[in-house]
């Protein structure tokens, strides 16, 4: 979940963290970059052959090509167009670049690539007429670029190499059709703005007359933690139990995870110590997952150590690559969700919970409402409908076994996702 250093970072991670017993839910957190829940373990995953492929529900379809792309996660509602190459200004600001968003267009997901050594946040989203999705002034209101929370309604926040920016991402902002113009900003890691080439893209979703269920295609990749391989995970009862349960918890969205592929990956991804820079282990872990079919690639590993956060947290119990996700990308430094398989001392295990939660966030979902910072204060989502402080939501910032809500307007988010395939399209 990416914050202000208080609040706000540029990564989505839902991390939770071991605590003391009298902690008895996963603390999720964000961090520069990346987006932590819980205790969280990540690995490199390295493409090797999966054998079976499974639904939620058990049903297992064997596959024989881990390069198998016979369940894509692109559809007639998606389309992708490249932006361009353009070059940011010793103000880290590149200039204008336009578009057109075309009529019915339900939602859209803004794309910078570049230096993996720079953080990437928008400037400024603007139509013609003066509408402003991303206020052009919000860097200048603010001391610090790493996201855009009170100038936005729409939040947004930077990351490092690459970043998905979806709008809407409430209904407090209107998608209108026209001419528009977006501006990137690049920092490095001391805030500063920097000189750099990006590329930009943007995907466009359009409606759907599609009402029923939606397919998620999930990679699972095994790092080898807990002895866990492609040949026999299926069959633990513990990651049966947890897909179970994050297919309940996002059923009420009509979200499918389907089908759910095993991979063996590297062992050598089973202890995350570094989660920053583009040699960290957590990105390390992400771009293992090059090459594998389009899908969301989860990776099961021991832990993930946390790095800063909460005072007695040390294990981040997941992690997402970014809110949203890359959309239709697998194999990127950002792509894919990390999860710990360790229970933190005197927690109840929440596997099920986190995998849901992280989706949540790959998906497009900020923390409905986060911890309170020294000052006593929490930040909140802007959506409507979302109880403030409430845990039972999904999304609320401590992930315990009593977080099972979506609110109405948390669903259309996750609807808008450019992920998502009807259930009855192969």
């Amino acid at each position: 979940m990416p914050l202000f250093r208080s609040a706000f970072a540029s990564l989505s991670l839902c991390c939770a963290r071991s605590r003391a017993p009298s902690w008895p839910a996963v603390v999720l957190a964000y961090a520069l970059s990346l987006v932590a829940c819980s205790p969280v373990n990540e690995a490199p995953i390295v493409g090797t052959d999966v054998p079976s492929t499974t639904d939620v529900s058990g049903e297992i379809i064997d596959h024989t090509d881990a390069g198998d792309d016979s369940y894509p996660s692109k559809g007639p509602r998606v389309t992708h167009i490249n932006l361009g190459t353009h070059t940011t200004g010793e103000d880290g600001r590149t200039s204008s670049v336009a578009f057109d968003l075309p009529a019915g267009v339900t939602a859209l997901v803004l794309r910078v690539e570049g230096d993996p050594a720079y953080h990437y946040i928008l400037a400024g989203l603007e139509r013609d007429a003066g509408f402003s999705l991303v206020p052009k002034a919000w860097l200048d209101q603010v001391t610090a670029p790493d996201a855009c929370v009170g100038p936005c309604a729409n939040r947004i926040v930077a990351q490092p190499g690459a970043a998905a920016f979806l709008f809407p991402n409430t209904p407090l902002v209107d998608m209108r059709a026209g001419p528009h113009q977006l501006r990137v900003f690049a920092f490095d890691s001391a805030r500063a703005p920097v000189q750099t080439e990006v590329t930009i893209a943007v995907d466009y979703v359009r409606p759907s007359s599609h009402t029923g269920q939606w397919r998620l295609p999930i990679n699972l990749c095994l790092t080898g933690a807990m002895g866990w391989t492609a040949k026999n995970a299926l069959a633990q009862p513990r990651l049966q139990q947890a897909l179970a349960k994050a297919g309940e918890l996002l059923a009420p969205a009509g979200i499918l995870l389907s089908p759910v592929r095993v991979f063996d990956v590297s062992d050598a991804g089973q202890y995350i110590a570094t989660q920053q820079g583009p040699t960290s282990d957590l990105m390390q872990l992400f771009l293992s997952g090059k090459g594998l079919p389009l899908g969301l690639n989860l990776f099961l590993t021991e832990r993930v150590v946390a790095v800063g956060g909460l005072p007695g947290a040390n294990i981040v119990l997941g992690l997402s690559g970014g809110i949203p996700g890359l959309p239709n990308s697998v194999g990127h430094a950002r792509d894919g969700i990390a999860l710990s398989l360790v229970v933190p001392q005197g927690q109840t295990d929440v596997l099920g919970h986190t995998m849901a939660h992280e989706i949540g966030h790959y998906l497009g979902l900020f923390h409905s409402s986060e911890a309170k910072s020294a000052q006593g204060t929490a930040a909140h989502d802007t959506l409507p409908d979302t109880a403030k402080n409430d845990p039972t939501n999904l999304m609320y910032w401590s992930v315990g076994t009593q977080a099972t809500q979506l609110s109405h307007e948390q669903i259309q988010v996750l609807r808008r996702s450019p992920w998502l395939l009807p259930v009855e399209s192969k």
